[in-house]
């Protein structure tokens, strides 16, 4: 049976202020719509989320949350990890290697450079950067996360909210 790996940069956040940590930006009023957007295409796909892993920076989590929102399932399904919060590539790899086996279809709401990089790792794709609230879904054929590898999966879509935008 396939496995789906469903690689989220977080939506828009807003800018940096003077004195505030990184890690507690939030997501603009356009990143907001942004997320939801893409949890209405998810609805509309109806995809089924195992779990959702999200880096622990405010702007991820809450990306994280619209999502759920969105596809009307429990928010307990998020799990913070701290590890994909400035992971570097070979950290995201090993992040996703040890996911659980039952776990058919997950989610990972990240952050730019790093999940742009290991989007390409893992299709062997041309991706370039990823927008803000921008999703790569990559289909796996593996029996376990154990395998995933470079160029090993196969990019089966990538958009960001401007596709969505009638």
């Amino acid at each position: 049976m396939p496995r789906y790996l469903y690689l989220l940069r977080h939506a828009e956040s807003n800018s940096k202020q003077l004195n505030e940590i990184d890690k507690e930006r939030s997501l603009s009023s356009r990143g907001i719509k942004e997320a939801l957007m893409m949890g209405a295409y998810l609805l509309k796909k109806k995809t089924v989320l195992n779990i959702i892993m999200s880096s622990t920076a405010l702007r991820a989590l809450t990306t994280a949350n619209l999502i759920t929102e969105s596809l009307k399932i429990d928010s307990e399904k998020i799990s913070p990890q701290d590890d994909l919060y400035e992971a570097s590539p070979r950290t995201f790899h090993q992040f996703i290697s040890q996911l659980d086996d039952d776990h058919q279809q997950v989610m990972c709401v990240a952050h730019n450079p790093t999940i742009s990089y290991v989007a390409e790792f893992f299709t062997a794709s041309e991706i370039g950067d990823m927008a803000p609230g921008g999703l790569c879904i990559i289909k796996f054929d593996i029996d376990s996360w154990k395998e995933v590898g470079q160029g090993n999966g196969e990019l089966e879509r990538y958009l960001f909210p401007d596709m969505l935008v009638d």
